[in-house]
């Protein structure tokens, strides 16, 4: 599963500004990587992740 499909998944209701203040990411760059435009450093993954309580295994 590619990371957009699944930080669109375990956002759930969350709101991408949530996200944003949890994070430290703008809301905007997070859409950008919820649609795929771009791509998260391993950094910002992790962040993601964390402010979502939740892992993310890479090359599974």
């Amino acid at each position: 599963m590619k990371f957009s499909e699944f930080m669109r998944k375990a956002r759930g209701d969350m709101s991408l500004y949530e996200l944003s203040k949890r994070t430290g990411i703008t809301a905007q760059q997070l859409a950008n990587y919820e649609r795929g435009r771009s791509k998260a450093t391993i950094e910002k993954a992790a962040a993601i992740c964390k402010a979502l309580d939740v892992t993310y295994t890479i090359g599974v």
